[in-house]
C-alpha cells in the first residue's frame, strides 16, 4: 500500500483527523480537475481564484490579494513591517505593488522589508512569479506534472494529486542509517520528486510559457563588514530597535502571543529585544525528555530576574498517555513528506500542544542563528573554504561514512544546486557557509520542520526573519561572531538584566567533543574527494 493510500484508508476510519492533513497548507494550480469534496481536501479547504489560477487554503490559512495595473499581488501567510509598523497584509502588499513596475531594487527592496511567514507573488495572465519569506520558514514547492503548474505548502499533496512517485536516490538517502543526522531534509533544491523543486530563500520564480526559471535577486552587492567601533554600536543599536519593533508588531497582531524560552542566546537577544512590552506576551518552555530541563530552568531563572511570569508545561513521556498518538505521527510524518520518521518526543509534543488555548502564537527564535557563524563552530574553523566545493556542501550537509555512492550523487546535486543558484559568483563577497546555513539549513530543513510538523499545535512566528535585519548581523565582524559577540551586545543594550544572570546554556552540538568529530569528519570526508 503506497503512503498516499494508507492515508486515505486512516482517514477514511478516522475522519476527525480529516483536518490535521496538511494542515495550514495551501495549493495553487492551473489544473480545473480538482475535486476538491475528497481527498486530500474533504470539502474542508476554501477555495479561491488567483486570475487563472485556483487556491485551495487550508481552514487554518490566509489569502491576500491586491490588484494593481495588469497584476494581482497575493500573499499566502502572515506578514509585518518593522519599518513602516504596518501589519495589514493588504497593507503592505499595497506598498510593493507601488514599486513593482520596474522589477528593479526599489522592488526587492520593498519585499526585503518584510518579516513573516509567507509566500509572496503576483499573477498577470497566465505568468506567475513567486518569492518565499526570507529564510523560507514557510514551505514552498512548485512544478510542473501532468500538464499543470502546481506550487504549495508541502510537496506531499503536489505527489498526492498527482500521483507521483519517489525520486529513486531520495529513497536510498531516506533509507541511509545516518540520514537523519543533522535532520532529515534533502539537498539542494530537491523534493521527494524529480518533478517538484523547493522554493529557494533569495531567489525568484518565475512561470511563463510553459517553463519555470529561477534567479537569484540577494545579495545584489557587497556587504559592508563594520570596520571600527563607531559602525560595529551603530549596527548593534539598529539590530536591536528592529528586533523590538518586530515585537511590537506581534504584539498588536496576536491577542495571545507567547515566546517560547530557552537558556540559549537567540531565545535571550528575543526575550531582551521585548524589555517595554513584557505585560504583552506570555512565556514558555517545555520539558518532553530530560534533556530539555536544563533549558527549560534556565529560562525559569531568567523570566525570574526580569520580572516575568513564566511557565513550565512537562509533557508526558509515556506514548501510551496521549490517545491516538499513532494516527497523529502517521499524519505528521505524511504532512513531512515521508522522508524521515520524525521523533517521538516531537510528536508527543505535537499532540500535547495542539489543542491548546494559552496562547495564539508561538514566536521562535530560530533564523537568529545564521548570524552566528555556525559553520565555523561547528567545524572549529578559523577560515572556511571559499567558494565552496561539491564536496564541501555535501560534508555540511550529512554525515557520509559509508555508501560512498549516495556521497558521489549528493555531490551532484550540490553541483547542480551552485549553478543553477549562482551560489559561486552571486554572493558576491558574502560568507558562502553563512549562506549555505541560510538557503539550505534553515530555507531546507527549517521550512520543512516549521511547516510540516511545528505548526501542525499552533501557529508561528519568527521575529528574525528578515532580509534586512540578517544582513545587519552579517556585517558585523566573523571573529566577533564566531564569539557570539554581537548577540551579547544587543542583550546588554536592550536588557543589561538578562546579560547580569551569566546564564548561557551552550547547545549539546556545540560542545569541543563534537566539534572535534566534526572537524575531523570535515576534513576527511573532502581530503578523499574523489571517493
Amino acid at each position: 500500500m503506497s503512503n498516499k493510500e494508507e492515508i486515505k484508508s486512516l482517514l477514511d476510519k478516522n475522519p476527525k483527523y480529516k483536518q490535521d492533513l496538511f494542515k495550514r497548507g495551501f495549493l495553487i494550480t492551473s489544473n480545473k480537475n480538482i475535486d476538491d469534496k475528497e481527498y486530500p481536501f474533504y470539502g474542508l479547504w476554501k477555495k479561491e481564484s488567483l486570475g487563472q489560477y485556483e487556491v485551495y487554503l487550508h481552514p487554518k490559512q490566509d489569502l491576500y490579494k491586491y490588484e494593481y495595473k495588469e497584476k494581482i499581488f497575493f500573499l499566502i501567510g502572515h506578514a509585518y513591517n518593522p519599518y513602516t509598523m504596518e501589519i495589514d497584509e493588504i497593507k503592505i502588499l499595497e506598498k510593493i505593488a507601488n514599486n513593482s513596475d520596474a522589477q528593479d531594487k526599489s522592488y526587492f527592496d520593498a519585499i526585503n522589508e518584510i518579516t513573516g511567514l509567507f509566500i509572496f507573488g503576483y499573477v498577470e495572465n497566465e505568468k506567475l512569479q513567486i518569492i518565499i519569506d526570507c529564510a523560507g520558514m514557510q514551505g514552498g514547492y512548485y512544478g510542473i506534472a501532468k500538464n499543470d503548474v502546481y506550487i504549495s505548502s508541502h510537496m506531499q499533496l503536489i505527489g498526492d494529486i498527482c500521483d507521483l512517485e519517489m525520486d529513486q536516490y531520495v529513497k536510498d538517502l531516506v533509507n541511509y542509517k545516518f540520514y537523519k543526522l543533522y535532520g532529515p531534509f534533502l539537498p539542494g533544491d530537491l523534493s521527494s520528486y524529480k518533478e517538484v523543486k523547493r522554493l529557494v530563500p533569495n531567489t525568484y520564480v518565475n512561470y511563463s510559457d510553459g517553463h519555470f526559471t529561477v534567479k537569484r535577486f540577494f545579495p545584489n552587492e557587497n556587504i559592508k563588514v563594520c570596520s571600527n567601533k563607531e559602525e560595529y554600536d551603530k549596527t548593534i543599536k539598529e539590530i536591536g530597535e528592529q528586533l523590538h519593533r518586530n515585537m511590537e508588531l506581534v504584539s498588536k497582531k496576536w491577542s495571545k502571543p507567547a515566546i517560547s524560552m530557552t537558556g540559549g542566546m537567540d531565545s535571550k537577544t528575543t526575550v531582551a529585544c521585548t524589555n517595554g512590552l513584557y505585560d504583552k506576551f506570555k512565556y514558555f518552555s517545555y520539558i518532553s525528555m530530560d534533556g530539555e530541563a536544563i533549558d527549560a530552568n534556565a529560562a525559569h531563572t531568567i523570566s525570574k530576574d526580569i520580572g516575568i511570569e513564566h511557565k513550565i508545561y512537562d509533557i508526558p513521556r509515556n506514548n501510551d498517555e496521549f490517545k491516538d498518538l499513532d494516527i497523529v505521527t502517521t499524519i505528521i510524518n505524511h504532512n513531512f513528506g515521508n522522508i524521515g520518521k520524525l521523533n517521538q518526543n516531537d510528536m508527543r509534543k505535537r499532540l500535547y500542544f495542539r489543542d491548546t488555548e494559552d496562547f495564539d502564537v508561538e514566536v521562535k527564535s530560530w533564523v537568529s542563528e545564521i548570524g552566528r557563524a555556525n559553520y565555523y563552530k561547528k567545524f572549529g574553523k578559523k577560515k572556511m573554504p571559499t567558494p565552496l566545493s561539491n564536496r564541501n556542501l555535501t560534508s555540511m550537509y550529512k554525515f557520509f561514512v559509508t555508501n560512498r555512492k549516495l556521497v558521489k550523487q549528493t555531490d551532484k546535486a550540490f553541483e547542480e544546486y551552485r549553478k543553477k543558484f549562482d551560489f559561486d559568483n552571486g554572493l558576491y563577497n558574502y560568507d558562502p557557509s553563512d549562506m549555505f546555513l541560510w538557503e539550505i539549513r534553515y530555507g531546507g530543513w527549517g521550512g520543512l520542520v516549521i511547516t510540516g510538523e511545528h505548526r501542525y499545535s499552533f501557529d508561528i512566528t519568527i521575529p528574525y526573519n528578515n532580509r534586512n535585519l540578517l544582513k545587519l548581523f552579517l556585517s558585523l565582524p566573523l571573529e566577533d561572531r564566531i564569539k557570539d559577540k554581537p548577540h551579547e551586545d544587543v542583550i546588554k543594550l536592550m536588557n543589561k538584566t538578562i546579560d547580569d544572570t551569566g546564564i548561557t546554556i551552550v547547545n549539546y552540538n556545540e560542545t569541543k567533543k563534537r566539534m572535534y568529530i566534526e572537524k575531523m569528519y570535515f576534513d576527511l570526508n573532502n581530503w578523499f574527494k574523489f571517493i
